[in-house]
């Protein structure tokens, strides 16, 4: 009977200390399984932002009807930059209609973006990235 108390205490004291407390840290991410990942370095394009901001809006081309809408909204996009700085699975969260969306899509695809490190290996990260959508009809 002592045998079983021991081994059961034993065992559920290490299912204690064997616990992962969540982070508040912005460099980690946490996973569905409770695992922290710590990236050496973030996912990050390799212009400026106002040069990228710059490349996104020189991109778009506003049709008649979405100028004289007077959108003043945000596109909300998310994609992943994969280990060889490639990006892919471009996803409008939140979109503003009249073409943008698209047009968006087609240009985040063509951004310069240096791949997430984590020890040294570049690896896969999800950027999420809200782009300010302004238009009147004098544009």
């Amino acid at each position: 009977m002592r045998t079983i108390f021991l081994i059961f205490f034993l065992s559920s004291s290490m299912l204690l200390i064997a616990q992962i407390n969540p982070t508040k840290d912005s460099t980690k991410y946490t996973d569905p399984q409770n695992m922290d990942v710590v990236y050496s370095a973030e996912a990050k394009c390799e212009l400026s932002d106002s040069a990228m901001y710059s490349v996104i809006y020189n991109g778009i081309n506003y049709s008649e009807e979405a100028k004289k809408a007077n959108i003043n909204d945000n596109v909300m996009v998310s994609f992943d930059v994969n280990f060889d700085n490639k990006i892919q699975e471009v996803t409008i969260i939140h979109k503003v209609g009249y073409g943008i969306d698209e047009q968006i899509v087609e240009v985040v695809k063509t951004l310069p973006f240096k791949a997430a490190v984590m020890n040294g290996i570049p690896v896969r990260q999800n950027v999420m990235m809200t782009i300010p959508i302004r238009t009147y009809p004098e544009m």
